[in-house]
């Protein structure tokens, strides 16, 4: 079920859902195979002619298959002419004006800021939709996702229109140790969306779909940390490459992967033996002005939709509630030039990979108005 937040007047509609919060670890370099034994060197595309594309993500390996689920598959398109409005109050957040010592690092797929794990529960969120209001959520992660066209990098988009970029700020749930120990486990996250556009770019339209135009933030600090810390980290980081990589680079290439049966959501029990990745030798940085919600959030705050989903990329978990936001904001074209020049996993720049484009589904969207406490 999908829910929208907004300030608005309420009326009865759907949404429909559609295909495809990021990526937690290294993603490796591509063997060219179709689909691999060892999920430490299990490649992704988001090439859709590709036999690593999102169609057939499903098959690359079997703790994959939850990628061809048709339950709550992410992202979406939000069709605004579809949605069922009702009342909620607004998120609260915890110590949200605190600044928390973080690392960044070049995944392979886009860069991650990611919490200190000693600093992680200092900002919650707590009274998300969907899940119970008491509920607590600690912030572990910050990363922004870019496509080939810049007009269409963002992943969620809104009556099939698409922003430059995505934020999303991945919150996961304070019963867990960590992000990584709570992304399979059922409601184990929670990751709120901001679309961006970039600074002096005519074309972008200030709409938000249901209730008129929205009013830019020009988000500062957020620039100035992708104008700083893209730089350090756009080469990909080749001592992560695990060592069977480049044994599979001599093995056969396999094209039999349609034993595997994609939709099914492997078992816990599965999920521990057979998908945990061993410890990589990841590359960081350190931030040192550290990171905050603040950085990303739009000026409206009150106006979001939400709906349960799934993470964006393999393996596809369906364990997120989604929060995203009406309003964008807006980064410097400098930052947006940095985020461009990030290489991918095959040393790539990012705008090299695109995003998982939204497929359309037929399920029903719920959209609430909020209020403010």
């Amino acid at each position: 079920m999908i829910f929208v937040f907004v300030f608005a007047t309420v009326t009865s509609v759907f949404v429909s859902f559609v295909d495809g919060a990021g990526y937690l670890q290294i993603r490796p370099p591509s063997a060219e195979k179709c689909c691999y034994d060892n999920i430490n060197i299990a490649h992704f595309s988001y090439e859709r002619d590709l036999c690593e594309g999102p169609n057939v993500w499903c098959r690359i390996h079997p703790c994959w298959t939850t990628c061809g689920s048709q339950r709550r598959q992410s992202p979406i398109n939000i069709n605004t002419t579809e949605t069922y409005y009702k009342r909620h109050s607004r998120l609260k957040f915890d110590n949200i004006d605190k600044r928390v010592p973080a690392n960044i690092k070049n995944n392979g797929h886009c860069p991650d800021f990611n919490v200190d794990g000693e600093f992680d529960d200092e900002i919650t969120l707590c009274n998300v939709p969907g899940r119970p209001k008491d509920k607590e959520y600690n912030f572990a992660q910050l990363h922004i996702h870019l496509g080939r066209d810049i007009n269409k990098g963002s992943e969620h988009c809104i009556d099939n229109n698409f922003k430059p970029m995505e934020a999303h700020m991945v919150f996961y749930d304070s019963d867990y140790d960590d992000v990584g120990e709570a992304k399979p486990q059922k409601n184990g996250l929670v990751v709120l969306s901001v679309m961006i556009e970039v600074n002096g770019n005519s074309h972008e339209k200030n709409k938000c779909g249901v209730d008129g135009k929205c009013k830019v933030r020009f988000a500062k600090k957020l620039s100035k940390l992708m104008e700083k810390y893209y730089t350090t980290v756009r080469e990909y980081p080749t001592e992560s490459i695990p060592a069977a990589f480049f044994d599979n680079l001599r093995s056969p290439r396999r094209n039999n992967c349609t034993n595997i049966k994609c939709g099914q959501t492997p078992s816990p029990d599965f999920i521990q033996q057979r998908c945990e990745k061993e410890q990589q030798n990841d590359r960081t940085v350190r931030v040192t002005e550290g990171i905050s919600p603040l950085d990303v959030l739009p000026y409206d705050r009150d106006r979001f939709y939400t709906y349960a989903g799934s993470l964006t990329t393999p393996p596809c978990y369906e364990t997120v509630q989604w929060v995203v936001y009406k309003c964008p904001i807006k980064v410097s074209s400098k930052a947006f030039r940095m985020l461009q020049l990030v290489q991918d996993s095959n040393h790539f720049p990012l705008t090299h990979l695109g995003v998982r484009r939204p497929i359309q589904k037929n399920k029903k969207v719920v959209v609430y108005q909020s209020f403010k406490n």
